[in-house]
């Protein structure tokens, strides 16, 4: 386990918080799973932190699962997170192979690792999901928003592209 996680592990114990499972692979980065839920619509949706040696720990939730097969999904949900990923510094939407998914990259050394910014992140993806959620699955699904997709706002999280 990279010191990283065990800082996260330690949070976790001394916060009595036992909503994950873990799991540590065997490799170079010593990379460790953290596997969990966050609810979102009345959905629960996978959640992975995945922490390592490398500069990065990664929150990554897949909002809809093996969905984006068709060309008129892939579109109508390409236009809806392009939307959210120019109005949001913290989260980044992509597609892969069919599944939309939902991104956090917080850059952290070793040294510099404050473990309690995972669970800031992750509070701050449920609000954000909590709002962009049903117009992300009306978009997967093909329906209108009802805010017409426009609406991007998330108490203070919202980034001002100009130019």
């Amino acid at each position: 386990m990279s010191p990283k996680a065990e800082k996260f592990s330690a949070l976790l114990k001394e916060n009595n918080i036992k909503v994950f499972e873990v799991t540590e692979a065997q490799d170079e980065l010593q990379t460790t799973v953290f596997r969990s839920a966050l609810e979102a619509g009345g959905q629960r949706l996978p959640v992975v932190v995945i922490i390592d040696r490398s500069l990065f720990v990664i929150i990554r939730t897949v909002i809809a699962a093996n969905c984006l097969n068709d060309e008129g999904a892939r579109v109508r949900v390409g236009k809806r997170i392009n939307d959210l990923n120019g109005a949001y510094k913290i989260f980044k939407y992509y597609v892969r192979d069919g599944s939309l998914i939902l991104d956090i990259c917080l850059p952290a050394s070793d040294n510099g690792f404050e473990p309690d910014i995972v669970r800031v992140a992750l509070d701050l993806a449920v609000r954000h999901l909590a709002e962009t959620f049903p117009s992300l699955m009306e978009a997967v699904w093909g329906k209108e928003p009802a805010d017409g997709g426009q609406k991007t706002e998330d108490r203070g999280q919202k980034t001002e592209n100009k130019g």
